[in-house]
């Protein structure tokens, strides 16, 4: 009876494509320009300069390597065991160069972020010995080290070269690095310059503002590292406990994927993992 109402299933599915095919065809052709514009411009503002053509290269060879690999190691599991982890491998395969991305541009934030404090203290350094903003700004890009220099390049290259208003640099800089100390710090720029004051003691305010957050952040941190790992650990658990009951008892495990109740109950756990993790993830998230 389930391979009935599939069958049916598939049979109105094939149907009705004609209506709704094209639309979808669209909407999913859109999407994937939307989607390599940008992870192209991710690419860019971390200073990774390959074209999405040459990326989309590397996720496929990437997705028949781990695809072929993944069908080699499951080769003994009772069929279709090992086209089911093939095409588990080929995702991973797939996606992991673009999750790889999303690593690496949180990793660079976290250190502009953490660099940000130091390079505060120079340009305020040099702020009180007389140097003018530009200067300050030609300091810090030559004695701070990448992310915070390369992006202040940038701002000195726009401002200078470019003939760009300093504030308009300084924001698309906000912009680019998603960071709130460095808009608080535009904000700063900003106020001062149009209103007038002294830039150096408005540095060594905010310097000491930062710095409190920086403390107040790595507290939040150390109180929810326990609730983080409880969630990655609830997270694997049922595919670890999956692993162990196909070694045990490979016969009752098959019929998760060779029966139609089997490979439902799958999609559920998938699907009901995958909530549960970012729902404890969110959980232990604190806003300061």
């Amino acid at each position: 009876m389930p391979y009935i109402i599939l069958i049916m299933a598939l049979g109105l599915v094939g149907a009705t494509a004609p209506y709704w095919f094209p639309t979808l065809a669209l909407k999913l052709k859109t999407q994937i320009f939307r989607q390599r514009e940008h992870v192209s411009r991710e690419l860019e503002l971390m200073f990774i300069f390959i074209s999405v053509e040459n990326l989309q290269k590397i996720k496929w060879g990437f997705a028949g390597v781990l695809g072929a690999l993944g069908l080699v190691v499951t080769w003994e599991m009772t069929p279709p065991g090992p086209l089911i982890a093939a095409m588990i491998f080929a995702g991973a395969g797939y996606w992991g160069p673009e999750l790889t991305i999303l690593y690496l541009r949180k990793r660079r934030r976290a250190a502009f972020s953490e660099q940000l404090v130091d390079g505060l203290v120079l340009m305020a350094s040099g702020l009180r010995a007389g140097y003018t903003l530009q200067q300050a700004i030609e300091m810090l890009i030559r004695e701070m080290p990448a992310p915070l220099s390369q992006e202040f390049r940038l701002v000195q290259r726009e401002w200078i070269t470019m003939n760009v208003d300093v504030d308009t640099a300084l924001r698309n800089c906000v912009e680019r690095t998603k960071d709130e100390d460095l808009e608080l710090v535009v904000n700063a720029i900003q106020i001062t310059r149009q209103l007038g004051g002294n830039l150096a003691e408005v540095f060594d305010r905010i310097v000491s503002m930062v710095r409190d957050r920086k403390i107040l952040h790595g507290k939040a941190e150390a109180l929810t590292a326990e609730g983080k790992m409880q969630a990655s650990v609830v997270g694997l658990l049922p595919y670890v406990f999956g692993f162990f009951m196909i070694k045990v008892n490979p016969e009752m495990m098959k019929l998760m994927w060779t029966t139609l109740p089997g490979i439902l109950a799958m999609g559920a756990v998938v699907v009901l993992d995958t909530v549960g993790y970012i729902w404890v993830r969110k959980a232990s998230m604190i806003k300061y």
